[in-house]
């Protein structure tokens, strides 16, 4: 099966000349299978292939990709599953009622503090899917109770009492928060161009509806950053309360941490919004060919071409040439000082474009 494989010949998209496909590092992988050997496309014959695509069809699938980012990067914004942490609370309950030090110590924190409940974080908001803290001014989203993050407008004194790591995190999560809204703002804006564009099959609308595409694909991604940046200060840096590393021993060994639905939604979002990107300048580069295309076939029409090539030309002859013609023919009683000289010679009227 190998030696089939590598006798195996292969025409790639492009047109070019046929390979064979055993060669490494020319051509795609090969593998077996239970039908035979199994040609793998490789990043360069995909590519080849897509642009290869028509315009409308890149035009489908950017309008396609770019209305599915937008709704799962909008639909990210809108909930609030980021990140979720599952705190056995019953597990916390009953190592109080055994030691009594840690009774007095948790027996308020327990009823109050969120970080003691089960808590999904969004951007803005934080939701208790189980139990809810006591006196905590929470209100209903989709039938869960949420409140607002308050690390968003921290009071005076507190903010004054930051410290660097602190003020890295607070200016990184307005960034994230901002960076999103802004890309997202973009997108939609550009989405509005990239119909005229497509109605139009202008290539300077196209073309500059791509690149904001991109524009927003890079403010998503900065927000994302920023984001993760946040998360890694908050667990693994900032050794102040509320974070991480200043909790109970109780509570760290009872809280489960994850990444919720949101964030991988976000991510995925983000990805269509770039894959709708670069088919919109696939289209703009296939636009641009067909108009130079259509330019030519177009102006080909008023080019008369030559058929006779200037070495099979018809020799040239005087009206000598035949009886009856000449100078004698034009008497110059006639004609008198127009009569043709006898040794003019010219072009006969069948090689007057030579």
């Amino acid at each position: 099966r190998k030696r089939s494989a590598q006798r195996l010949y292969a025409r790639d998209t492009c047109g070019k000349a046929p390979r064979k496909v055993g060669d490494r590092g020319k051509v795609d992988n090969v593998r077996g299978g239970p039908r035979g050997p199994i040609r793998t496309l490789s990043l360069p014959t995909f590519l080849c292939a897509v642009a290869m695509w028509s315009s409308p069809l890149l035009l489908s699938l950017t309008s396609v990709f770019g209305l599915l980012g937008l709704a799962l990067t909008a639909l990210a914004l809108a909930t609030d599953c980021w990140t979720e942490y599952q705190v056995n609370r019953r597990e916390i309950i009953n190592a109080m009622n055994r030691q009594t030090e840690l009774n007095m110590r948790l027996k308020d924190n327990v009823v109050h503090n969120p970080l003691y409940f089960s808590r999904n974080y969004g951007l803005f908001l934080v939701c208790f899917p189980d139990a809810v803290p006591s006196d905590i001014g929470s209100f209903s989203k989709f039938g869960s109770p949420c409140i607002w993050n308050g690390d968003y407008h921290p009071s005076d004194i507190a903010f004054e009492k930051y410290s660097r790591l602190q003020l890295y995190r607070y200016y990184s999560m307005w960034g994230a928060a901002l960076l999103y809204l802004l890309g997202l703002t973009v997108f939609a804006a550009c989405s509005v161009l990239g119909m005229i564009g497509c109605w139009r099959r202008s290539t300077k609308f196209v073309l500059a509806t791509a690149l904001f595409m991109l524009f927003s694909v890079m403010f998503l991604a900065g927000s994302m950053a920023c984001w993760h940046f946040v998360n890694y200060l908050e667990r693994h840096v900032l050794e102040v309360s509320p974070f991480y590393k200043s909790w109970e021993s109780i509570l760290k060994q009872t809280t489960r941490f994850s990444y919720g639905w949101s964030y991988v939604i976000s991510w995925v979002g983000i990805g269509f919004i770039l894959l709708a990107c670069t088919f919109m300048l696939l289209s703009y580069k296939k636009i641009k060919e067909e108009e130079e295309r259509a330019f030519e076939v177009k102006h080909s029409s008023y080019m008369m071409p030559n058929l006779y090539e200037k070495s099979s030309a018809i020799m040239p002859y005087t009206y000598g040439t035949y009886g009856g013609y000449g100078p004698a023919s034009y008497p110059a009683t006639y004609y008198g000082q127009y009569a043709p000289s006898a040794n003019a010679a010219y072009y006969g009227y069948m090689t007057y474009a030579h």
